[in-house]
């Protein structure tokens, strides 16, 4: 008896339609994934340009809170990486300030409006306060001669 070959069953390969098939599902689901890793980056990024956003308005506030405006109503402070721009707007009449426990006291006082901005940088936008500036018109008294011996 001569040996035969074994029948070819239809079940022992792929088809050209089951192959393509199979590249439309291994493109979709990369197509998601690389949907997933540009919405992933594009959070980081927005993350990165908030820190440095926060970053700026506490350095400009610092800044605010060590100026003087009557002294210095506009002025610019240059931090290499960035720069901060100033500009006070006194918002009433400068007044005295009154003395301990009464009378006159030592400065001339006014209240300002600061506005903090940075020049080149329009992603942050500017701040605005309100401080006292102040500024010394006398000395303090000097005291008598009998008192000083």
């Amino acid at each position: 008896m001569p040996a035969t070959a074994p029948d070819a069953s239809p079940a022992a390969g792929f088809t050209l339609i089951e192959t393509l098939v199979a590249l439309v599902i291994l493109a979709a689901s990369l197509l998601a994934c690389y949907e997933f890793l540009a919405s992933a980056l594009h959070g980081a990024t927005a993350a990165e340009r908030a820190a440095v956003a926060y970053d700026r308005r506490q350095s400009a506030l610092a800044l605010a809170s060590a100026l003087n405006p009557m002294e210095a109503p506009e002025g610019d402070l240059d931090l290499s990486v960035y720069r901060i721009h100033w500009h006070a707007e006194r918002l009433g009449a400068a007044r005295q300030s009154t003395g301990f426990p009464s009378g006159q006291g030592r400065f001339a006082i006014a209240l300002y409006r600061i506005v903090l901005d940075f020049p080149g940088d329009p992603s942050v936008p500017a701040i605005a306060v309100t401080k006292l500036g102040y500024h010394r018109e006398r000395l303090p008294d000097q005291p008598a001669a009998e008192e000083a011996q």
